[in-house]
């Protein structure tokens, strides 16, 4: 992703999301999202300094860019608690795993605890940790021990 400063209307220091301070990395990584509140409220401060003073823009249609965003933002975080829901609902549980470890293409096991690193989601299985999104399936408990028992997984 490349972006760039606003300094007096116009574009500069134009960089890579690489060269983002850790700090300001952390902050849209946690909220998983690209902007947070500050940096709507600079965009927001932008447009109002650089509005045609002939035609100022009407006050209702910043509320309403700041309901949206709002809306936006708690969709967000909401999604966020979902997914770490989801993981604490799957300690305990067997699972299979999409993974490149092996030549099988997958792994099973029970999940001892979820792990979130850098905003995202991480299973603990058998001491190693597995992407919440390379989930296959959750396995009831009898089901799981007879195919472990027939030698499937």
């Amino acid at each position: 992703m490349i972006y760039s400063d606003i300094v007096n209307g116009m574009a500069s220091n134009t960089s890579s999301t690489s060269n983002i301070s850790s700090t300001k990395k952390d902050a849209s990584t946690k909220s998983g999202a690209n902007l947070d509140v500050n940096d709507f409220l600079k965009l927001l401060v932008t447009q109002m300094q650089y509005q045609d003073p002939m035609e100022p823009t009407d006050n209702t249609q910043y509320i309403a860019q700041m309901a949206t965003f709002s809306q936006v933002d708690a969709t967000t975080k909401m999604g966020a608690k979902t997914s770490e829901a989801m993981a604490s609902s799957l300690v305990g549980k067997s699972v299979i795993m999409k993974t490149n470890d092996n030549a099988d293409g997958v792994i099973s096991g029970k999940v001892d605890y979820w792990e979130k690193i850098d905003g995202k989601l991480y299973l603990g299985i058998d001491k190693k940790l597995y992407d919440l999104d390379d989930l296959d399936t959750v396995l009831d408990d009898s089901y799981y021990n007879g195919l472990k028992n027939s030698g499937d997984i």
